[in-house]
């Protein structure tokens, strides 16, 4: 039902129209079974039979592939209806959030429930289809004999009541399954991420295998064959039971309740021509039961994605014509407790950040260098003080206009391979970048997108690097980003490139931890246990 209500919720028109042909070609089905039992039964002229017979054939073959076609385009519009909106929400959810829900959690819904998801939708045409022919072919036995349908009807609802209590033991296993699925991708990230540490200690990686792989793996394993056995027993149990209602139906029932020879045989016809649509509904059921599974793991993402913040609808609230002027007053962002084992707090920290002007921020691990630089960015909000741009307060409302102001190559930056840059010529000029940044012989711009990203980290972060300049925004934040270079250009990056971003009015904020370089700023902040210090003031 969750799928069908999703499904009308997309489109209702096609829906309709799909169980409209669906219907019609049930009705031809049924027919097909009535002409071929006037033929054996001889009832009426064969020709008339044969032309009714071979118009219905058509008819059936017609209306049922309009069925099959008008749901598969809902269904794959309903895709990528459902792909695209988790990718926006998940574009617009705050980081912090993003980190609580943990990478694993999210490609599991993003990958694999949506494939479940996709691989069951190719079944809703047929299960749908096979459905309506049933309830045709059912009102047709209705209209044959009312007594013969109301014992048959009798057995079937005592037959579904049964099924659908056997069917939710293993319905409770597949949830355990989808739950195993969780911990198998977490495992396996580390496995692959940690895979040149495991590697260097052979004992060590065996020991990760055999204590946190293979336990999760088993884990799985069990959960699998016991929900596929349990549901592989309800199926097989579903279908003898269907016969022995064709038994009772053909063997028992006449001793009581006398009926026509051609009675039985068209009855006895319509419950064989039913096995095989039972057969593939019944069949289709687990396929269908875990999408509906995937389905309410892709609901709960959903609602925990509406969650994130306004995205840039409305006007800019903020002055872009004056120069930059960033202020945080009495700043405070705390860890929650289960993110971190202790729970640091960043400030207060009251901070003011002018156009023009190279501001350095130092201090050792666990200081809260990369968190303010999360805050100064927008990707964090603050719990306490309020943060100003342009004299105008940055809130929930507005932050997303906020963000445009900035550039960053954080700490822990993803390089994408497409420069997105909608810029007339950008590729031209991102190619100047490049070589200008001694990549020139390895990378190449082609159809707007770099021919590899495949690089030491340090040429990689020089990339980002030229992308954050093609971004030409107001203020630049950079995380540690000359901590992966090579002498060269590391004094490229602070003799000349900061002076020139500097000169063309940029806010410039740097993370850093080369002393020999200090004297490039214009003030040098220092954080320590989360509190912030201005070095030339307090020297002063």
């Amino acid at each position: 039902m969750n799928l069908l209500r999703y499904l009308h919720e997309q489109s209702w028109k096609l829906l309709w129209l799909s169980t409209t042909c669906a219907l019609i070609s049930g009705l031809a089905g049924a027919s097909l079974v009535a002409l071929i039992s006037k033929g054996i039964g001889n009832s009426a002229p064969l020709d008339t039979l044969a032309w009714m017979f071979f118009g219905n054939c058509l008819l059936y073959m017609l209306a049922k592939t309009a069925s099959e076609l008008s749901l598969l385009h809902l269904t794959q519009r309903a895709i990528l209806q459902l792909r695209i909106n988790l990718s926006n929400k998940l574009l617009a959810t705050p980081a912090r959030r993003l980190q609580e829900l943990g990478k694993p959690g999210l490609l599991v819904v993003l990958t694999k429930d949506i494939d479940v998801f996709v691989q069951s939708f190719v079944l809703v045409p047929l299960a749908l289809g096979n459905l309506i022919l049933i309830v045709v072919c059912l009102a047709y036995l209705a209209w044959l004999s009312w007594s013969l349908f109301a014992i048959l009807a009798a057995c079937l609802v005592i037959g579904a009541w049964a099924f659908h209590l056997a069917e939710q033991h293993p319905i409770r296993l597949m949830r355990q399954v989808r739950e195993h699925v969780d911990l198998l991708f977490h495992n396996f990230r580390s496995l692959v991420d940690g895979s040149r540490e495991l590697q260097l200690n052979a004992e060590r990686g065996e020991a990760f295998v055999h204590r946190v792989i293979a336990p999760g793996a088993q884990l799985y394993k069990r959960a699998f064959v016991q929900g596929t056995t349990a549901y592989t027993w309800v199926l097989n149990v579903g279908a003898i039971l269907f016969y022995l209602v064709i038994g009772v139906v053909l063997f028992i029932v006449p001793r009581w309740i006398p009926q026509p020879v051609q009675t039985l045989t068209t009855v006895t016809l319509v419950l064989l021509y039913l096995i095989r649509p039972i057969g593939e509904l019944m069949g289709a059921l687990p396929s269908l039961r875990q999408s509906g599974i995937a389905l309410n793991k892709m609901q709960q993402l959903d609602n925990v994605l509406n969650q994130a913040t306004p995205t840039l609808a409305g006007p800019q609230p903020f002055d872009r014509a004056r120069p930059v002027v960033l202020e945080l007053h009495q700043v405070t962002h705390r860890y929650p407790g289960d993110v971190e084992d202790t729970h640091f707090t960043l400030g207060p920290v009251n901070l003011r950040l002018h156009a023009g002007e190279i501001v350095f921020i130092i201090g050792g691990n666990g200081s809260g260098k990369t968190t303010l630089a999360m805050v100064l960015l927008g990707l964090y909000e603050p719990e306490g003080g309020a943060v100003h741009l342009n004299g105008t307060p940055v809130t929930s409302a507005n932050i997303a206009h906020y963000r445009q102001f900035f550039s960053a190559v954080l700490a822990d930056f993803h390089l994408f391979e497409h420069l997105l840059n909608n810029e007339t010529g950008a590729g031209e000029k991102t190619q100047r970048y490049v070589s200008a940044l001694g990549l020139g012989h390895k990378v190449k711009v082609v159809d707007g997108k770099f021919s590899t990203v495949n690089l030491s980290t340090g040429q990689r972060k020089r990339l980002a690097l030229v992308l954050a300049y093609l971004e030409d925004r107001p203020i630049y934040l950079f995380d540690e980003w000359a901590a992966d270079q090579d002498p060269v250009f590391k004094r490229v990056f602070y003799t000349e490139l900061l002076p020139d971003l500097k000169a063309r009015g940029k806010t410039v904020v740097v993370i850093s931890h080369d002393d020999a370089y200090f004297q490039c700023a214009d003030r040098l902040l220092k954080l320590e246990h989360g509190q912030l210090t201005d070095l030339q003031r307090a020297a002063a």
